[in-house]
Protein backbone atom coordinates (compact mmCIF):
# COMPACT_ATOMS: atom_id res chain seq x y z
CA UNK A 1 0.00 0.00 0.00
CA UNK A 2 0.94 3.45 -1.28
CA UNK A 3 1.96 5.51 1.95
CA UNK A 4 0.21 9.23 1.96
CA UNK A 5 0.44 11.70 -0.17
CA UNK A 6 2.02 13.76 2.69
CA UNK A 7 4.84 11.47 2.95
CA UNK A 8 3.56 11.05 6.74
CA UNK A 9 3.35 7.48 7.84
CA UNK A 10 0.25 7.10 10.49
CA UNK A 11 1.83 5.32 13.88
CA UNK A 12 1.61 1.40 13.49
CA UNK A 13 -0.66 -0.02 16.21
CA UNK A 14 1.67 -1.43 19.51
CA UNK A 15 1.50 -5.60 18.43
CA UNK A 16 -0.12 -7.87 20.89
CA UNK A 17 3.25 -8.60 22.17
CA UNK A 18 4.39 -4.63 22.57
CA UNK A 19 1.09 -4.36 24.26
CA UNK A 20 1.79 -7.18 26.50
CA UNK A 21 5.18 -6.09 27.43
CA UNK A 22 4.06 -2.56 28.38
CA UNK A 23 1.23 -4.07 30.61
CA UNK A 24 3.60 -6.10 32.43
CA UNK A 25 5.96 -2.81 33.05
CA UNK A 26 3.45 -0.50 33.89
CA UNK A 27 1.98 -3.48 36.31
CA UNK A 28 6.16 -3.64 38.03
CA UNK A 29 5.46 0.05 38.21
CA UNK A 30 2.79 0.64 40.34
CA UNK A 31 3.48 -2.34 42.59
CA UNK A 32 6.98 -1.10 43.01
CA UNK A 33 5.30 2.62 43.73
CA UNK A 34 2.58 0.86 46.32
CA UNK A 35 5.30 -0.65 48.16
CA UNK A 36 7.80 2.46 47.71
CA UNK A 37 4.82 4.51 49.64
CA UNK A 38 4.39 2.20 52.10
CA UNK A 39 7.97 1.99 53.31
CA UNK A 40 8.18 5.17 53.21
CA UNK A 41 5.65 5.94 56.18
CA UNK A 42 6.60 2.89 58.31
CA UNK A 43 10.13 4.65 58.62
CA UNK A 44 8.45 7.92 58.87
CA UNK A 45 6.88 6.32 61.97
CA UNK A 46 4.09 8.99 62.85
CA UNK A 47 2.60 8.79 66.15
CA UNK A 48 0.55 6.31 67.20
CA UNK A 49 -3.32 7.83 67.07
CA UNK A 50 -5.87 6.72 69.45
CA UNK A 51 -7.22 4.17 68.12
CA UNK A 52 -4.18 2.42 67.93
CA UNK A 53 -2.85 3.62 71.46
CA UNK A 54 -6.03 1.91 73.14
CA UNK A 55 -5.10 -1.47 71.12
CA UNK A 56 -1.39 -1.82 72.02
CA UNK A 57 -1.31 -1.00 75.44
CA UNK A 58 -2.27 -4.44 76.12
CA UNK A 59 -0.20 -5.79 73.51
CA UNK A 60 2.86 -3.82 75.21
CA UNK A 61 1.66 -5.51 78.77
CA UNK A 62 -0.07 -8.29 78.50
CA UNK A 63 1.64 -11.60 77.68
CA UNK A 64 0.88 -14.56 74.90
CA UNK A 65 -1.99 -16.45 77.31
CA UNK A 66 -3.02 -12.94 79.07
CA UNK A 67 -3.88 -11.21 75.60
CA UNK A 68 -5.95 -14.70 74.16
CA UNK A 69 -7.54 -14.90 78.01
CA UNK A 70 -8.04 -11.53 79.56
CA UNK A 71 -10.25 -9.12 78.11
CA UNK A 72 -8.07 -6.13 76.38
CA UNK A 73 -8.18 -2.71 78.37
CA UNK A 74 -10.09 0.16 76.66
CA UNK A 75 -12.66 -2.83 75.77
CA UNK A 76 -10.21 -3.09 72.54
CA UNK A 77 -11.15 -6.37 70.35
CA UNK A 78 -9.05 -8.03 68.07
CA UNK A 79 -8.50 -12.02 66.33
CA UNK A 80 -5.92 -13.75 68.29
CA UNK A 81 -3.57 -14.38 65.53
CA UNK A 82 -3.57 -11.12 64.54
CA UNK A 83 -2.56 -10.19 68.18
CA UNK A 84 0.15 -13.11 68.81
CA UNK A 85 2.07 -12.13 65.55
CA UNK A 86 2.35 -8.80 66.95
CA UNK A 87 3.38 -9.57 70.34
CA UNK A 88 6.31 -11.90 68.92
CA UNK A 89 6.86 -8.61 66.94
CA UNK A 90 7.55 -6.72 70.17
CA UNK A 91 9.33 -9.36 72.07
CA UNK A 92 11.56 -9.41 69.21
CA UNK A 93 11.79 -5.45 68.18
CA UNK A 94 10.62 -3.83 70.91
CA UNK A 95 7.66 -2.30 71.99
CA UNK A 96 8.23 1.29 69.61
CA UNK A 97 5.61 1.88 67.23
CA UNK A 98 7.86 0.10 63.86
CA UNK A 99 7.27 -3.18 65.95
CA UNK A 100 3.90 -2.60 66.39
CA UNK A 101 3.42 -1.59 62.99
CA UNK A 102 5.66 -4.45 61.22
CA UNK A 103 2.72 -6.56 60.79
CA UNK A 104 0.63 -4.83 59.14
CA UNK A 105 3.06 -3.58 56.52
CA UNK A 106 3.97 -7.10 55.52
CA UNK A 107 0.57 -8.20 55.23
CA UNK A 108 -0.11 -4.55 53.16
CA UNK A 109 2.60 -5.37 50.56
CA UNK A 110 1.84 -9.31 50.66
CA UNK A 111 -1.91 -8.43 49.71
CA UNK A 112 -0.27 -6.25 46.70
CA UNK A 113 0.90 -9.52 45.17
CA UNK A 114 -1.23 -11.92 46.18
CA UNK A 115 -4.06 -9.63 44.33
CA UNK A 116 -2.23 -10.12 40.80
CA UNK A 117 -3.59 -14.03 40.48
CA UNK A 118 -6.91 -13.14 41.47
CA UNK A 119 -6.84 -9.68 39.55
CA UNK A 120 -5.72 -12.32 36.14
CA UNK A 121 -8.96 -14.66 37.08
CA UNK A 122 -11.33 -11.77 36.78
CA UNK A 123 -9.78 -9.28 34.29
CA UNK A 124 -7.28 -9.21 31.63
CA UNK A 125 -4.47 -6.60 30.17
CA UNK A 126 -5.07 -3.45 31.15
CA UNK A 127 -8.01 -4.27 33.56
CA UNK A 128 -5.25 -6.05 35.75
CA UNK A 129 -2.73 -2.99 35.79
CA UNK A 130 -5.43 -0.66 36.69
CA UNK A 131 -6.97 -3.10 39.98
CA UNK A 132 -3.51 -4.00 41.09
CA UNK A 133 -2.49 -0.24 40.57
CA UNK A 134 -5.80 0.92 42.74
CA UNK A 135 -5.08 -1.54 45.52
CA UNK A 136 -1.25 -0.19 45.70
CA UNK A 137 -1.92 3.46 45.44
CA UNK A 138 -4.81 3.69 47.18
CA UNK A 139 -4.06 6.32 50.18
CA UNK A 140 -6.89 4.09 52.26
CA UNK A 141 -4.72 1.25 51.66
CA UNK A 142 -1.16 2.65 52.04
CA UNK A 143 -2.65 3.76 55.66
CA UNK A 144 -3.64 1.21 57.14
CA UNK A 145 -0.77 -0.66 55.59
CA UNK A 146 1.19 1.42 58.56
CA UNK A 147 -1.62 1.07 61.00
CA UNK A 148 -0.81 -0.87 64.14
CA UNK A 149 -3.87 -2.41 64.04
CA UNK A 150 -5.84 -5.71 62.29
CA UNK A 151 -7.04 -3.68 58.99
CA UNK A 152 -4.41 -4.57 56.93
CA UNK A 153 -4.48 -8.11 58.03
CA UNK A 154 -8.08 -8.22 56.86
CA UNK A 155 -7.35 -7.13 53.63
CA UNK A 156 -5.12 -9.51 52.78
CA UNK A 157 -7.14 -12.12 54.60
CA UNK A 158 -10.29 -11.11 52.05
CA UNK A 159 -7.52 -11.27 48.91
CA UNK A 160 -6.09 -14.64 49.98
CA UNK A 161 -9.59 -15.99 50.47
CA UNK A 162 -10.28 -15.00 46.93
CA UNK A 163 -6.99 -16.30 45.67
CA UNK A 164 -8.10 -19.75 47.36
CA UNK A 165 -11.17 -20.10 45.58
CA UNK A 166 -9.15 -19.55 41.86
CA UNK A 167 -6.68 -22.36 43.03
CA UNK A 168 -9.47 -25.11 44.42
CA UNK A 169 -12.57 -24.44 43.15
CA UNK A 170 -11.96 -27.05 40.27
CA UNK A 171 -10.70 -29.68 43.00
CA UNK A 172 -12.63 -32.87 43.49
CA UNK A 173 -10.23 -34.76 45.42
CA UNK A 174 -10.01 -34.36 49.03
CA UNK A 175 -6.67 -33.13 49.62
CA UNK A 176 -7.34 -29.68 48.17
CA UNK A 177 -10.85 -29.85 49.25
CA UNK A 178 -9.28 -30.02 52.93
CA UNK A 179 -6.40 -27.53 52.23
CA UNK A 180 -9.05 -24.92 50.83
CA UNK A 181 -11.45 -25.71 54.11
CA UNK A 182 -8.17 -25.87 56.18
CA UNK A 183 -6.88 -22.43 54.97
CA UNK A 184 -9.54 -20.46 55.00
CA UNK A 185 -10.16 -21.51 58.47
CA UNK A 186 -6.82 -20.44 59.65
CA UNK A 187 -7.48 -17.20 57.91
CA UNK A 188 -10.44 -16.44 59.85
CA UNK A 189 -8.51 -16.16 62.99
CA UNK A 190 -6.96 -13.57 62.05
CA UNK A 191 -9.64 -11.66 60.39
CA UNK A 192 -13.43 -11.67 61.71
CA UNK A 193 -14.12 -9.71 58.61
CA UNK A 194 -13.58 -12.81 56.34
CA UNK A 195 -16.55 -14.57 57.56
CA UNK A 196 -18.32 -12.08 55.18
CA UNK A 197 -16.02 -13.24 52.13
CA UNK A 198 -16.29 -16.90 53.26
CA UNK A 199 -20.24 -16.52 53.53
CA UNK A 200 -20.34 -15.30 50.07
CA UNK A 201 -18.11 -17.17 48.47
CA UNK A 202 -19.92 -20.97 49.68
CA UNK A 203 -23.56 -18.93 49.31
CA UNK A 204 -22.53 -18.51 45.58
CA UNK A 205 -21.00 -21.79 45.21
CA UNK A 206 -23.59 -23.40 46.44
CA UNK A 207 -26.06 -22.02 45.01
CA UNK A 208 -25.15 -22.31 41.54
CA UNK A 209 -24.43 -26.58 42.26
CA UNK A 210 -27.71 -26.59 43.36
CA UNK A 211 -29.57 -24.55 40.79
CA UNK A 212 -27.70 -26.84 38.18
CA UNK A 213 -28.80 -29.71 40.46
CA UNK A 214 -25.08 -31.42 40.57
CA UNK A 215 -25.55 -32.77 43.93
CA UNK A 216 -22.36 -34.52 44.21
CA UNK A 217 -20.18 -31.44 43.57
CA UNK A 218 -22.60 -29.66 45.95
CA UNK A 219 -21.71 -32.67 48.89
CA UNK A 220 -18.12 -32.16 47.44
CA UNK A 221 -17.91 -28.39 48.39
CA UNK A 222 -19.00 -29.37 51.91
CA UNK A 223 -15.79 -30.53 53.27
CA UNK A 224 -13.88 -27.13 52.40
CA UNK A 225 -17.55 -25.07 54.03
CA UNK A 226 -17.86 -27.28 57.01
CA UNK A 227 -14.32 -26.63 58.29
CA UNK A 228 -14.64 -22.88 57.57
CA UNK A 229 -18.22 -23.41 59.47
CA UNK A 230 -16.28 -25.68 62.43
CA UNK A 231 -13.47 -23.12 62.53
CA UNK A 232 -15.80 -19.74 63.16
CA UNK A 233 -17.51 -21.91 65.44
CA UNK A 234 -14.68 -22.67 67.66
CA UNK A 235 -13.69 -19.14 67.52
CA UNK A 236 -16.95 -18.03 68.26
CA UNK A 237 -17.16 -20.05 71.34
CA UNK A 238 -13.40 -19.38 72.63
CA UNK A 239 -13.40 -15.35 71.83
CA UNK A 240 -16.64 -14.05 70.22
CA UNK A 241 -18.86 -14.87 72.17
CA UNK A 242 -17.05 -13.52 75.34
CA UNK A 243 -17.33 -9.74 74.32
CA UNK A 244 -19.09 -8.07 76.07
CA UNK A 245 -22.35 -6.50 74.25
CA UNK A 246 -21.32 -3.42 73.32
CA UNK A 247 -24.54 -0.88 73.30
CA UNK A 248 -22.77 2.20 73.36
CA UNK A 249 -20.56 0.83 70.66
CA UNK A 250 -23.80 0.52 68.80
CA UNK A 251 -24.80 4.01 69.59
CA UNK A 252 -21.49 5.51 69.10
CA UNK A 253 -21.61 4.29 64.98
CA UNK A 254 -25.50 5.18 65.11
CA UNK A 255 -25.25 8.89 66.13
CA UNK A 256 -21.48 9.50 64.92
CA UNK A 257 -20.98 8.12 61.50
CA UNK A 258 -24.74 6.41 60.75
CA UNK A 259 -23.03 3.48 59.87
CA UNK A 260 -26.00 0.89 60.16
CA UNK A 261 -28.30 0.38 57.03
CA UNK A 262 -31.96 1.15 57.07
CA UNK A 263 -33.64 -2.02 57.26
CA UNK A 264 -36.77 -0.50 55.77
CA UNK A 265 -36.73 1.87 53.36
CA UNK A 266 -39.62 4.35 53.74
CA UNK A 267 -38.14 7.82 53.21
CA UNK A 268 -35.81 9.96 51.48
CA UNK A 269 -33.59 9.59 54.35
CA UNK A 270 -33.12 6.25 54.03
CA UNK A 271 -32.83 6.77 49.87
CA UNK A 272 -30.36 9.06 50.62
CA UNK A 273 -27.89 6.68 53.20
CA UNK A 274 -27.12 4.33 50.44
CA UNK A 275 -26.38 7.61 48.27
CA UNK A 276 -24.27 8.85 50.84
CA UNK A 277 -22.73 5.55 51.79
CA UNK A 278 -21.95 4.12 48.10
CA UNK A 279 -19.84 7.81 47.47
CA UNK A 280 -17.93 7.85 50.89
CA UNK A 281 -16.98 4.06 49.96
CA UNK A 282 -14.72 5.55 47.03
CA UNK A 283 -13.19 7.66 49.64
CA UNK A 284 -12.84 5.24 51.84
CA UNK A 285 -11.86 2.05 51.39
CA UNK A 286 -11.29 2.47 48.12
CA UNK A 287 -9.38 6.01 47.92
CA UNK A 288 -10.17 7.08 44.78
CA UNK A 289 -11.26 10.42 45.65
CA UNK A 290 -8.75 13.27 45.27
CA UNK A 291 -7.84 15.27 48.35
CA UNK A 292 -8.48 18.95 47.93
CA UNK A 293 -8.17 21.37 50.10
CA UNK A 294 -11.21 23.01 51.69
CA UNK A 295 -11.00 27.28 50.32
CA UNK A 296 -9.81 25.84 46.63
CA UNK A 297 -12.97 26.24 45.71
CA UNK A 298 -16.70 25.27 45.53
CA UNK A 299 -18.49 22.43 46.81
CA UNK A 300 -20.09 21.90 43.42
CA UNK A 301 -16.23 22.29 41.69
CA UNK A 302 -14.69 20.01 43.71
CA UNK A 303 -17.44 17.94 43.15
CA UNK A 304 -16.38 17.46 39.38
CA UNK A 305 -12.50 17.89 41.05
CA UNK A 306 -12.02 15.48 42.48
CA UNK A 307 -13.33 12.49 40.02
CA UNK A 308 -15.40 10.96 42.18
CA UNK A 309 -18.68 10.28 39.66
CA UNK A 310 -16.03 9.38 37.30
CA UNK A 311 -14.93 6.46 39.26
CA UNK A 312 -18.41 5.55 40.78
CA UNK A 313 -19.73 5.35 36.74
CA UNK A 314 -16.82 3.07 36.06
CA UNK A 315 -17.32 0.60 39.25
CA UNK A 316 -21.48 0.92 38.84
CA UNK A 317 -20.86 -0.09 34.77
CA UNK A 318 -18.44 -3.03 35.78
CA UNK A 319 -20.79 -4.45 37.82
CA UNK A 320 -23.69 -4.19 35.03
CA UNK A 321 -21.74 -5.51 32.17
CA UNK A 322 -19.84 -8.84 35.27
CA UNK A 323 -23.40 -9.41 35.45
CA UNK A 324 -24.52 -9.55 31.86
CA UNK A 325 -21.61 -11.58 30.96
CA UNK A 326 -20.49 -13.64 33.76
CA UNK A 327 -23.29 -14.16 36.48
CA UNK A 328 -21.34 -16.59 38.96
CA UNK A 329 -18.26 -14.38 38.89
CA UNK A 330 -20.35 -11.41 39.94
CA UNK A 331 -22.33 -13.28 42.77
CA UNK A 332 -19.06 -14.10 44.00
CA UNK A 333 -17.47 -11.12 44.56
CA UNK A 334 -21.22 -8.73 45.45
CA UNK A 335 -23.07 -11.88 47.46
CA UNK A 336 -20.15 -10.59 50.40
CA UNK A 337 -20.77 -6.82 49.98
CA UNK A 338 -24.49 -8.04 50.53
CA UNK A 339 -24.13 -9.75 53.63
CA UNK A 340 -22.08 -7.41 55.03
CA UNK A 341 -24.52 -4.48 54.64
CA UNK A 342 -26.94 -6.68 55.89
CA UNK A 343 -25.38 -7.69 58.92
CA UNK A 344 -24.77 -3.72 59.00
CA UNK A 345 -29.08 -3.66 59.33
CA UNK A 346 -29.39 -5.67 61.88
CA UNK A 347 -26.71 -4.10 63.62
CA UNK A 348 -23.88 -6.45 63.99
CA UNK A 349 -21.54 -4.54 61.90
CA UNK A 350 -20.83 -1.24 60.92
CA UNK A 351 -20.48 0.23 57.44
CA UNK A 352 -17.84 2.71 58.24
CA UNK A 353 -14.58 3.14 56.18
CA UNK A 354 -11.85 1.10 57.91
CA UNK A 355 -14.37 -1.67 59.10
CA UNK A 356 -15.11 -2.16 55.34
CA UNK A 357 -11.51 -2.18 54.51
CA UNK A 358 -12.20 -5.49 53.38
CA UNK A 359 -14.68 -4.82 50.79
CA UNK A 360 -11.75 -2.82 48.76
CA UNK A 361 -10.57 -5.99 46.70
CA UNK A 362 -14.47 -6.63 45.68
CA UNK A 363 -14.94 -3.45 44.65
CA UNK A 364 -11.57 -2.43 42.72
CA UNK A 365 -12.34 -5.82 40.38
CA UNK A 366 -15.71 -4.17 39.83
CA UNK A 367 -14.41 -1.06 39.11
CA UNK A 368 -11.32 -2.27 36.44
CA UNK A 369 -13.68 -4.70 35.03
CA UNK A 370 -16.02 -1.57 34.01
CA UNK A 371 -12.91 -0.33 32.95
CA UNK A 372 -11.56 -2.98 30.60
CA UNK A 373 -14.94 -3.48 29.23
CA UNK A 374 -15.01 0.35 27.93
CA UNK A 375 -11.41 -0.36 26.42
CA UNK A 376 -13.09 -3.21 24.68
CA UNK A 377 -16.34 -1.55 23.47
CA UNK A 378 -14.24 1.62 22.48
CA UNK A 379 -11.66 -0.34 20.65
CA UNK A 380 -8.77 1.72 22.72
CA UNK A 381 -5.45 0.81 21.38
CA UNK A 382 -2.27 0.66 23.60
CA UNK A 383 -2.01 4.80 24.26
CA UNK A 384 -5.77 5.00 24.09
CA UNK A 385 -6.12 2.39 26.96
CA UNK A 386 -2.68 3.25 28.79
CA UNK A 387 -4.87 6.59 29.29
CA UNK A 388 -7.96 5.63 30.14
CA UNK A 389 -6.07 3.57 33.66
CA UNK A 390 -3.88 6.80 34.03
CA UNK A 391 -6.67 8.50 34.34
CA UNK A 392 -8.42 6.48 36.67
CA UNK A 393 -5.07 5.97 38.76
CA UNK A 394 -4.71 9.63 38.86
CA UNK A 395 -6.93 10.58 42.01
CA UNK A 396 -4.89 7.60 44.17
CA UNK A 397 -1.53 8.66 42.87
CA UNK A 398 -1.43 11.96 42.81
CA UNK A 399 -3.28 11.76 46.78
CA UNK A 400 -0.37 9.21 47.69
CA UNK A 401 2.04 11.03 46.10
CA UNK A 402 1.07 14.39 47.74
CA UNK A 403 1.27 12.12 51.22
CA UNK A 404 5.25 11.90 50.39
CA UNK A 405 6.38 15.32 49.92
CA UNK A 406 3.55 16.67 52.47
CA UNK A 407 3.84 13.77 55.52
CA UNK A 408 1.56 16.38 57.69
CA UNK A 409 -1.48 15.58 55.01
CA UNK A 410 -1.21 12.03 56.02
CA UNK A 411 -1.10 12.40 59.56
CA UNK A 412 -4.10 15.10 59.41
CA UNK A 413 -5.60 11.79 58.34
CA UNK A 414 -5.78 11.00 61.85
CA UNK A 415 -4.51 13.60 63.99
CA UNK A 416 -2.36 10.97 65.16
CA UNK A 417 0.01 13.78 67.22
CA UNK A 418 -0.24 12.12 70.53
CA UNK A 419 3.66 11.15 70.86
CA UNK A 420 4.70 14.95 70.36
CA UNK A 421 2.73 15.87 73.12
CA UNK A 422 3.57 13.76 75.59
CA UNK A 423 7.87 13.93 74.42
CA UNK A 424 7.31 17.56 74.73
CA UNK A 425 6.73 17.47 77.88
CA UNK A 426 9.51 14.59 78.48
CA UNK A 427 12.63 17.07 76.54
CA UNK A 428 11.01 19.87 79.09
CA UNK A 429 10.35 18.05 82.15
CA UNK A 430 13.02 19.32 85.19
CA UNK A 431 13.08 18.10 88.61
CA UNK A 432 10.52 19.08 91.16
CA UNK A 433 7.99 19.27 88.25
CA UNK A 434 4.83 18.01 87.95
CA UNK A 435 2.69 16.49 85.22
CA UNK A 436 -0.74 16.18 85.48
CA UNK A 437 -2.74 14.22 82.31
CA UNK A 438 -6.03 15.36 81.61
CA UNK A 439 -8.50 11.65 81.68
CA UNK A 440 -8.85 11.92 77.93
CA UNK A 441 -4.67 11.59 77.49
CA UNK A 442 -4.23 8.63 79.69
CA UNK A 443 -3.97 5.99 77.10
CA UNK A 444 -0.98 8.18 75.34
CA UNK A 445 0.65 8.42 78.36
CA UNK A 446 0.35 5.06 79.65
CA UNK A 447 1.82 3.86 76.11
CA UNK A 448 4.61 6.07 75.90
CA UNK A 449 5.67 5.62 79.70
CA UNK A 450 5.92 1.99 79.21
CA UNK A 451 7.20 1.99 75.55
CA UNK A 452 9.49 5.17 76.07
CA UNK A 453 10.54 4.85 79.67
CA UNK A 454 9.53 8.54 80.57
CA UNK A 455 11.60 10.27 83.06
CA UNK A 456 8.63 11.69 84.56
CA UNK A 457 5.67 9.78 86.61
CA UNK A 458 2.68 11.76 85.70
CA UNK A 459 -1.02 12.38 87.62
CA UNK A 460 -3.29 10.36 85.15
CA UNK A 461 -6.27 12.42 85.65
CA UNK A 462 -9.31 10.80 87.67
CA UNK A 463 -12.86 10.08 85.45
CA UNK A 464 -15.44 11.68 87.46
CA UNK A 465 -17.56 12.86 84.42
CA UNK A 466 -20.00 10.27 85.07
CA UNK A 467 -20.01 10.62 88.74
CA UNK A 468 -21.10 14.56 88.52
CA UNK A 469 -23.78 16.67 88.37
CA UNK A 470 -22.72 19.73 86.73
CA UNK A 471 -19.41 21.55 85.88
CA UNK A 472 -18.63 23.15 89.63
CA UNK A 473 -19.41 19.58 91.04
CA UNK A 474 -16.46 18.30 87.99
CA UNK A 475 -14.16 20.46 89.86
CA UNK A 476 -14.83 19.26 93.29
CA UNK A 477 -14.64 15.81 92.42
CA UNK A 478 -10.82 16.41 90.90
CA UNK A 479 -9.72 18.13 94.00
CA UNK A 480 -8.23 15.46 95.21
CA UNK A 481 -5.75 15.17 91.93
CA UNK A 482 -4.49 18.28 92.55
CA UNK A 483 -3.91 17.69 96.13
CA UNK A 484 -0.51 16.15 94.26
CA UNK A 485 0.82 19.33 92.91
CA UNK A 486 1.99 20.11 96.85
CA UNK A 487 5.83 20.57 97.21
CA UNK A 488 6.13 21.02 93.17
CA UNK A 489 7.84 23.96 91.42
CA UNK A 490 5.77 23.08 88.31
CA UNK A 491 3.21 21.98 86.87
CA UNK A 492 2.47 20.58 82.88
CA UNK A 493 -0.30 20.37 81.93
CA UNK A 494 -1.75 18.35 78.91
CA UNK A 495 -4.98 17.76 77.52
CA UNK A 496 -6.93 16.85 74.18
CA UNK A 497 -9.96 18.87 72.65
CA UNK A 498 -11.27 16.28 70.47
CA UNK A 499 -12.06 13.49 72.35
CA UNK A 500 -15.19 14.03 74.83
CA UNK A 501 -16.35 10.25 75.30
CA UNK A 502 -14.41 7.86 76.91
CA UNK A 503 -14.30 3.99 75.71
CA UNK A 504 -17.68 2.40 77.45
CA UNK A 505 -19.53 5.80 77.26
CA UNK A 506 -22.81 6.43 75.31
CA UNK A 507 -22.22 9.58 73.44
CA UNK A 508 -23.30 12.58 74.69
CA UNK A 509 -23.66 11.89 78.07
CA UNK A 510 -23.75 13.37 80.68
CA UNK A 511 -25.79 16.09 79.09
CA UNK A 512 -24.10 18.80 81.00
CA UNK A 513 -20.66 17.75 80.12
CA UNK A 514 -21.63 17.80 76.43
CA UNK A 515 -23.43 21.30 76.33
CA UNK A 516 -22.40 23.13 73.46
CA UNK A 517 -19.79 25.74 74.82
CA UNK A 518 -18.43 23.69 78.09
CA UNK A 519 -15.02 22.48 77.30
CA UNK A 520 -14.19 20.30 80.10
CA UNK A 521 -10.49 20.47 80.04
CA UNK A 522 -10.06 24.19 79.13
CA UNK A 523 -12.78 24.60 82.82
CA UNK A 524 -9.80 22.53 84.72
CA UNK A 525 -6.86 24.76 82.77
CA UNK A 526 -8.64 27.86 84.39
CA UNK A 527 -8.96 26.21 87.79
CA UNK A 528 -5.66 25.37 87.58
CA UNK A 529 -4.28 29.07 87.44
CA UNK A 530 -5.30 28.85 91.59
CA UNK A 531 -2.08 27.32 91.76
CA UNK A 532 -0.08 29.25 90.03
CA UNK A 533 0.87 31.54 87.00
CA UNK A 534 0.47 30.06 83.11
CA UNK A 535 4.05 30.47 81.55
CA UNK A 536 3.90 28.80 78.39
CA UNK A 537 1.18 27.39 75.76
CA UNK A 538 2.32 24.72 73.81
CA UNK A 539 -0.54 23.97 70.72
CA UNK A 540 -0.24 20.38 68.21
CA UNK A 541 -3.39 19.77 66.28
CA UNK A 542 -6.39 19.05 69.25
CA UNK A 543 -3.42 18.79 71.96
CA UNK A 544 -2.72 21.72 74.54
CA UNK A 545 0.51 21.53 76.81
CA UNK A 546 -0.05 24.29 79.59
CA UNK A 547 3.21 24.85 82.07
CA UNK A 548 2.34 26.37 85.21
CA UNK A 549 5.06 28.31 87.71
CA UNK A 550 3.42 27.14 90.89
CA UNK A 551 3.32 29.15 94.30
CA UNK A 552 4.79 28.28 97.05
Amino acid sequence: MAAPASGVREPAPASPATAAHYQRLTLYLVLALGIGFRLFHFFYNRSLFIDELYLNISLVKLNFWELATQPLAYEQKAPIGYLWTVKLCVLLFGKGEKSLRLFSLCCGISALFAFVPVARFYLKSWGVVLAVGLLSLSWATIYHSVEAKQYSAELLATVLGLLLYTKYHNATRLQPLLLWGLAGGLLLWFSFSLIFILAGVASAVSLKTILERNWKRFFTYLISFSLWLFSFSLLYILFLSKYHQSGWLIDFFEKAYDGFMPLKVTSFEDILWFIKKSYNMLYHPLGVLLHLDENIASSSVKFILKLGWLEGLFLVFGMIMLFRSDRFKFFLLFLPILITFLASAFKFYPIFDRFILFLAPSLILFLAFGAEKFIEIFSLKYWGALLAVFLLLSPALANSTRHIFNPSTFLKLSNSTEREGILYINEHFKEGDAVYVFWNMRHAYDYYKEAYGLKYTAIRGSYVKSTSTDPDDYLRNLSPDFKNFEGKKRLWYIYNTNNKDDIGEYVGQPAWYSKKGYVAPLSVEQELVKFGNKVSRHKIFYQHIILYQLKD
